[in-house]
């Protein structure tokens, strides 16, 4: 009893986590979901193991009908994840619930009974012991919440841990490098609790956290878009990009384009490891954006303002780069954490003297968020906005994208007048919108950043006016495949804390003379010690129908010595690529060998950075 002052605080209370959110201001997003299992009385033929010697029977997992069987004291449990299986306790459990269980429901475990008792027949000789239905903890993607909690200073959050205690060695270590030294050693985006925003309400919570129940066995595919609570946070150009055959994905509860499914195919995923459905209309996306020029939304980009008078000196010590010096500019930036691995990327333009726009990936809009707050001076001389549902973005790219920008702006959309990574206030239609220079698909093109509640006007206003230049849209899965072949890093695979700055090939864009940053010091003891990786990218031969994905290990007479990140078909160069690291001994240019994909050994050649246009010809609109 009584107040216990400490400096750090970590919340690892399982199904209670809503309970000890509430009393420090916290929306822990963990509701527990009924999980049963069957306990079986002892069968004679393993009690005869038993007596014998013989070890338990392997656990036995099939995963086609959603459960597992183990031996436990000479007879067995099955434990299934059914349909059906509700959430429990949304405003935290109920109090004298403590250890006590729910009902059983064997209706709802049937279909698994009668799975169990055609693969391991002796199941269904051995009688039901006990029916046990209890409370576990779940998040809405099913992994844990691990790391620190979002808006408060040395609050740390262990929740959400569906397999009790299976990552309780890793998770405890990791959140104790965190606290003591500032870091994990491992990259910990796939679990911080920051990844979940202000979308992810109660009712969000319920059915998000069931579904996951409902995945534990289901195989989980690299291009799986789970659909519960979907669509949720939308454009105001949603329903027009349906219309044109949208095949929508989601990051962070928006509702974004995949690919667009031509007329007469049906606009649905099929989901696999190999080349899908979708291949081929990807690649035409892809083939449009060369040749013509198309039309990408990225709304769902976060997005900040940074200003005050004293912005531009906390912002430059939080980021390697130079900042952009004069209004307009626009440069990328990267803040890094204390030890010189990357933390997170800004694409940064100066609008004006004492103010700057932050823009950042839609995924980390909490991530980054919290990170900038909990970075800003208490002085009063920084403000910090959020204002990403302020503010729409439509990219428009191809070599055509000049002619169509002309034709929907009074501007001057040449080099001269509206070079390479530069921003202008301009019109578009009768929408006042900021068009920046840049783009991360490798074309001429440029962002247009609008008032959100003019976007379907500047939607048709690009359509009318784009339809004899061969305007059309293109969705997420066309970019991924054009930023391969220009060699573009995202952050969480080839940016991360487990790589310094300069393994992810950063050079141009971290300036250790530029004076002190966050993250310097520590880069250039990395860079005198020497590193370990080296950031590459690679042509994969022999490829029939299953590209690299990412995470596939790369071996040199076979050893082990780098991993792809990312991987996939350039459709502009006609080639299978990966990018990934590998040790610098085995990185130069033209060094050969062998990726396993999907269990198959293919050869594997480092290529230049960038292959298609490497020197950026074509996005400096000189090409």
């Amino acid at each position: 009893k009584g107040d216990i002052r400490c400096e750090h605080v970590v919340s690892a209370t399982g199904n209670y986590a809503r309970q000890t959110g509430r009393m420090v201001g916290l929306d822990i997003p963990v509701v527990p979901v009924q999980h049963q299992y069957i306990v079986t009385e002892a069968h004679p033929l393993l009690q005869e193991r038993k007596a014998k010697g013989l070890p338990e029977m392997p656990v036995f997992r099939e995963s086609d009908a959603s459960y597992y069987l183990r031996e436990e004291r000479q007879g067995l449990i099955l434990g299934p994840y059914e349909v059906g299986a509700p959430a429990v306790f949304l405003d935290g459990v109920t109090p004298g619930f403590e250890k006590d269980l729910f009902p059983g429901d064997l209706d709802r475990l049937e279909p698994h009974i009668e799975a169990a008792i055609n693969r391991i027949p002796i199941f269904a000789e051995a009688g039901i012991k006990d029916v046990i239905n209890g409370p576990i903890a779940y998040t809405p993607d099913g992994n844990p919440i691990v790391g620190p909690a979002p808006g408060l200073k040395n609050f740390w959050l262990s929740e959400g841990h569906r397999f009790g205690i299976t990552a309780a060695g890793g998770a405890g270590w990791q959140l104790a490098e965190w606290i003591v030294e500032g870091q994990p050693t491992v990259d910990m985006l796939g679990v911080d609790p920051r990844r979940f925003g202000d979308h992810a309400s109660r009712a969000y919570l319920r059915t998000k956290n069931e579904e996951a129940y409902n995945h534990v066995f289901i195989t989980h595919f690299h291009d799986e878009e789970r659909p519960a609570c979907r669509p949720l946070r939308t454009m105001p150009c949603y329903d027009r990009m349906k219309e044109k055959g949208a095949v929508f994905g989601h990051v962070y509860g928006w509702e974004r384009p995949n690919w667009f499914a031509p007329e007469g195919v049906e606009a649905k995923d099929v989901w696999s490891f190999r080349r899908t459905n979708y291949f081929e209309h990807v690649g035409n996306e892809c083939k449009n954006v060369m040749t013509n020029v198309g039309v990408l939304d990225m709304s769902a980009f976060a997005k900040f303002r940074v200003s005050g008078p004293g912005a531009e000196a906390w912002l430059d010590n939080l980021v390697a780069n130079r900042l952009p010096k004069k209004i307009g500019r626009v440069g990328l930036c990267h803040a890094l954490t204390k030890k010189g691995g990357v933390r997170t990327e800004f694409t940064i333009t100066r609008d004006a003297p004492d103010s700057f726009y932050l823009v950042s990936a839609g995924a980390l809009e909490r991530f980054d968020w919290d990170y900038l707050v909990k970075q800003a001076p208490d002085d009063g001389s920084v403000r910090l906005d959020k204002i990403t549902t302020q503010h729409g973005v439509l990219v428009v790219a191809g070599p055509k994208s000049r002619e169509l920008m002309s034709r929907v702006s009074d501007s001057d959309f040449s080099n001269e007048a509206f070079p390479w990574l530069t921003s202008q206030i301009s019109d578009v239609g009768v929408a006042h919108c900021r068009l920046v220079r840049v783009n991360f698909v490798g074309e001429l093109g440029w962002e247009i950043h609008h008032p959100i509640e003019m976007q379907n006007h500047i939607f048709d206003a690009l359509f009318a006016a784009g339809e004899d230049l061969g305007l059309k849209p293109f969705g997420i899965r066309a970019m991924n495949s054009m930023r391969l072949e220009k060699s573009y890093r995202l952050v969480g695979t080839e940016m991360s804390i487990e790589y310094a700055a300069f393994e992810s090939g950063l050079d141009r864009f971290v300036h250790p003379n530029k004076g002190d940053f966050i993250g310097r010091d520590a880069l250039v003891k990395w860079r005198e010690k020497g590193f370990d990786n080296q950031f590459v990218t690679l042509e994969v031969h022999g490829v029939t129908d299953a590209d690299a994905l990412g995470n596939e290990p790369l071996f040199v007479n076979g050893e082990m010595v780098g991993r792809a990140t990312a991987g996939g078909y350039g459709w502009r160069v006609g080639k299978s690529l990966a990018i990934g690291f590998l040790h610098p001994d085995h990185a130069a240019v033209g060094a050969e060998m062998e990726i396993d994909v999907l269990g198959t050994m293919l050869k594997a050649t480092v290529v230049e950075e960038s292959p298609y246009d490497p020197e950026n010809a074509k996005l400096r609109g000189v090409g």
